[in-house]
């Protein structure tokens, strides 16, 4: 995927990065004083149909959170420690 731009914001043990993947959808991705959520949208287009329950905004896809210590686990558990970096299993 070409073209990820993004902004961010911080603020009181809050940061939230919104991303451009270039395909279509935003990532939002929460990072907060516990732990990472992660929405996924996607993008709707300018002057498209018009969805009473959404309006024009971006539809959401789906979420993904856990707390930083669930995250070491599962990072710990699914990872290959022999892999180098970009090697899939």
């Amino acid at each position: 995927m070409s073209g990820i731009i993004y902004e961010s914001e911080t603020g009181e043990g809050l940061g939230r990065f919104m991303i451009d993947l270039g395909d279509g959808r935003n990532m939002t991705v929460n990072v907060t004083s516990e732990g990472v959520i992660m929405d996924v949208f996607e993008r709707q287009p300018e002057g498209g149909d018009y969805d009473l329950l959404h309006g024009d905004e971006d539809v959401h896809l789906g979420t993904a959170g856990m707390m930083f210590d669930e995250w070491a686990d599962w990072i710990v558990e699914r990872i290959d420690p022999s892999l180098k970096i970009g090697e899939r299993a």
